[in-house]
């Protein structure tokens, strides 16, 4: 039990670490993508739904996100470095242990490296979703209506432009 949860945890990391190779200094993309072209009738209803005070809400909770992830994603990268892994290495080790593969021995010094920095980034991770729900909640809406606004403006073409405009992308 303790193996396939530390292996699910290690598979969520490597997602991060992902990310952290993979990521840029540019302004960060929109996460919202609308599945079907939504008609005029339908943008209304979603316009209706989400009042201007609770889309102003949304952005600012959006602005504190894009801070906190560039901010934990530093972070990550400095615990690595403090351990004397790369990302790329980090990423060679979490992959060798995944597939188990015995032709590839990473060394004991590698594995306690590794070990040492799930566990930091584990730690890294769950300060940063602790300030992302405080950051909801300091910003007036409770968890529920920012999952459901994020969902409304997922849905409507036009509040996604509004979210973009007042994101300034």
């Amino acid at each position: 039990m303790f193996k396939k949860n530390f292996m699910f945890k290690i598979s969520i990391l490597s997602s991060i670490v992902t990310i952290l190779l993979l990521a840029s200094p540019q302004k960060a993309k929109s996460q919202f993508q609308a599945p079907l072209s939504p008609t005029i009738k339908t943008e209304t209803i979603y316009s209706q739904e989400v009042s201007p005070l609770e889309l102003k809400q949304f952005v600012n909770v959006i602005k504190h996100f894009q801070r906190i992830e560039m901010n934990m994603q530093h972070i990550m990268a400095k615990a690595m470095k403090k351990e004397g892994l790369t990302p790329e290495k980090f990423m060679e080790i979490n992959k060798n242990q995944r597939q188990l593969n015995p032709n590839i021995d990473n060394s004991s010094e590698d594995l306690d490296k590794f070990r040492k920095v799930v566990v930091k980034l584990e730690e890294i991770m769950n300060n940063a979703e602790k300030k992302r729900q405080s950051t909801v909640k300091m910003q007036g809406l409770a968890l529920e209506r920012f999952l459901k606004i994020e969902e409304i403006v997922a849905k409507s073409k036009n509040l996604q432009e509004k979210v973009q405009k007042m994101l300034g992308n």
